[in-house]
């Protein structure tokens, strides 16, 4: 189903830094990857400055077929690659319990899928879905290779991206007034997803940081994101970025965030004063009566639920049994809530499978962050809390643009915690920070 899904035992010809140097003496890192795996740049340096502009989808496909032309190269040609491998090994324990965790929800909603309304909805959407979650999450291991060589040349692109979509959202809220800022990839619910998630990395990215000038910058950069945030009118985001901000100044234990904290509320507080719009959207949170909307999708989906609990109503397929039990008829995208979702579209096993694979990525993200005390390392769990917050009352992680986001940060945690336990020392810290990250 995905390349992440394949064996994992067999030895692949991929180049250690060793090896590397002796083959391609005299050619460096960057050099010798532009000329062997330049899909592989290109995709996350595409996808971190999508992340910002809620889209990468031109990312995804173009590390999925960095993965293929690995995969065929070192497979049937049987040649020598460099950069980080797609497989990984059989003793890489956590990795291996979520690869089976994934492989029993990705047979259980395919089974569920065949047994759907719409199997020509459902089975398409399951694979592709399985594909892209299973790719990302397995191979967010990338980002920590070579002392983190990839990270550290692709987060500017996610600063570069925040910086546009504030500048973006300041123009279309201001200036063309548009109701909800809408970024290029998703909807306002989406794209509050995509800022909370960046301004989140963005400013664990400047606490990593050493020249003074530099972090800064990012630091002022992170904060211009905020008044896009709220000009996409989406309060799970705001609820989700509210808790994500709170968590990461908690756990990282300087008295510097909780003042840029404070600097962060006090722009929140002057964007809404002058914004009445925004001002009746942050006074319908907690108002039930105001939020019959939401009532209503999760009232209709815990009434078809008890007639699909083992399979679900397959991927996708969601809308259709909706608009079945609803009163009024009408159709109705996803439940607005992830894990009312997960158990209306993979039934109660499914949901259990979902549920085990982010309790493995928080454990391991909370034991890695507590072992070293890397700031990005903690922005990366915070922006997961703060997305499941979000998703409590929306559900944007349930599609390709996001998805990948999602379980990318997840599968983050996994392979740093992975990294952590191989190691005798913590190699986080060891070396000390540099100035890129």
């Amino acid at each position: 189903m995905a390349l992440a899904l394949l064996d994992t035992v067999t030895e692949h010809e991929y180049l250690s830094s060793d090896r590397r140097a002796s083959v391609f003496a005299g050619e460096s890192t960057l050099t010798l990857l532009l000329r062997q795996r330049p899909l592989l740049l290109l995709g996350w340096g595409l996808f971190f400055l999508g992340i910002p502009l809620a889209s990468t989808i031109v990312s995804i496909l173009l590390l999925l077929l960095d993965s293929l032309v690995v995969l065929v190269r070192t497979r049937v040609f049987r040649h020598q690659v460099a950069g980080p491998p797609i497989f990984f090994k059989q003793e890489e324990s956590r990795k291996r319990q979520a690869l089976i965790l994934f492989s029993l929800l990705g047979l259980w909603a395919v089974i569920g899928s065949l047994l759907s309304i719409r199997p020509d909805i459902a089975l398409p959407s399951t694979i592709g879905l399985t594909l892209i979650i299973s790719v990302f999450f397995f191979r967010a291991g990338d980002l920590l290779w070579e002392d983190r060589w990839i990270l550290r040349r692709t987060m500017p692109f996610l600063v570069i991206g925040l910086l546009a979509s504030s500048i973006y959202g300041v123009y279309a809220s201001q200036i063309q007034r548009v109701p909800r800022l809408e970024l290029i990839g998703h909807g306002p619910n989406g794209s509050g997803t995509c800022l909370l998630i960046s301004i989140l990395l963005a400013w664990s990215y400047a606490d990593s940081l050493t020249k003074p000038w530099t972090k800064l910058g990012v630091r002022l950069i992170a904060l211009a994101g905020i008044p896009s945030l709220l000009f996409t009118q989406s309060r799970g985001a705001w609820l989700g970025f509210a808790g994500g901000a709170v968590f990461y100044s908690l756990l990282s234990g300087h008295r510097r965030n909780w003042i840029w904290l404070l600097v962060g509320v006090v722009i929140i507080s002057v964007i809404v004063q002058a914004n009445p719009s925004l001002q009746r959207r942050m006074q319908r949170i907690f108002s039930l009566e105001l939020n019959k909307d939401r009532i209503e999708v999760w009232t209709v989906t815990l009434k078809f639920i008890p007639d699909h609990l083992v399979f679900g109503v397959g991927t996708a397929v969601f809308p259709h049994v909706y608009q079945r039990y609803s009163p009024r008829g009408n159709a109705m995208s996803f439940a607005h809530n992830f894990f009312l979702q997960a158990l209306a579209e993979y039934g109660i096993p499914g949901l259990l499978l979902s549920t085990a694979v982010i309790g493995l990525s928080l454990t391991a993200g909370y034991h890695g962050v507590k072992r070293c005390r890397w700031p990005f390392a903690l922005g990366v769990l915070s922006a997961v809390i703060g997305t499941l917050i979000h998703q409590q009352v929306d559900n944007t992680i349930h599609g390709a643009n996001l998805a990948s986001i999602f379980w990318l940060l997840c599968g983050f945690l996994v392979a740093l915690r992975q990294e952590q336990e191989s190691a005798e020392s913590c190699p986080l810290t060891s070396r000390g920070e540099s100035a890129t990250i």
